[in-house]
């Protein structure tokens, strides 16, 4: 199995460490010491006590937040070995790790188009992947194939779709609880409700083409409202 290193085991790449786990020989680490070994243990993976040891390994996956990406790969480069570094940060582009990385560190984005929480649960998430340098692009397929379903593309455009994704869902959550909070009987239990069960099931059966009579008439009356 190919030797990886995982940085960050947060709710995403704690995920990414459980289906990763047994299809990859897999190191993780994290600044946070305690949630290292607590991951560590509960999934079966070795934990690693530094970056070199990460760096050993030749390929390394960076699931931290984006302002500690930057920072990680300056650390890399004074380490001076050659190291593949796959960026999975939504808001960290291509041209930035470009920039940054020294010579010895081959770059590329693999963005989720997906939630930690959803993939916990079992959704499959689309990952798209930097067509080049073509060579790093393979090695991110073979590496991600056991994770989700993969597109070789421009992995900078999950950001635009992630975020429309994101603040139209909000708008929407939003609305509802606004909406409702001036009914006598709508309780912050039933505020809840409304928004985790009946708004976000509706939004999943839409994706799946799955609405029932009465949400297909709705989905009809807004589409014909945004046509106008």
């Amino acid at each position: 199995m190919k030797a990886v290193g995982l940085i960050g085991v947060g709710r995403m790449g704690k995920v990414l460490t459980g289906k990763l786990a047994g299809h990859v020989n897999l190191k993780i680490f994290d600044r946070d010491k305690n949630r290292l070994l607590t991951v560590s243990r509960q999934l079966g993976v070795t934990a690693a006590a530094n970056l070199e040891e990460l760096a050993e390994l030749g390929t390394v996956i960076l699931v931290v937040p984006d302002r500690e990406v930057i920072s990680l790969i300056k650390e890399f480069n004074q380490l001076g070995q050659p190291i593949n570094m796959i960026n999975v940060a939504t808001n960290v582009t291509k041209d930035v790790l470009a920039v940054t990385a020294s010579t010895h560190l081959s770059c590329i984005g693999a963005k989720f188009v997906a939630q930690a929480r959803e993939m916990a649960q079992g959704a499959e998430p689309i990952i798209i992947v930097d067509e080049q340098p073509a060579g790093l692009a393979a090695l991110v397929q073979e590496i991600f194939a056991p994770v989700g379903k993969i597109i070789l593309g421009q992995a900078d455009c999950v950001t635009y779709i992630n975020t429309q994704a994101a603040e139209q869902a909000l708008t929407a959550a939003v609305l509802i609880e606004e909406t409702l909070r001036s009914q006598p009987y709508a309780s912050p239990d039933v505020i809840k409700s409304a928004i985790r069960q009946v708004a976000a099931g509706i939004m999943k059966a839409y994706a799946d083409d799955d609405l029932g009579p009465f949400a297909r008439e709705v989905v009809s009356a807004v589409k014909s409202k945004l046509s106008k």
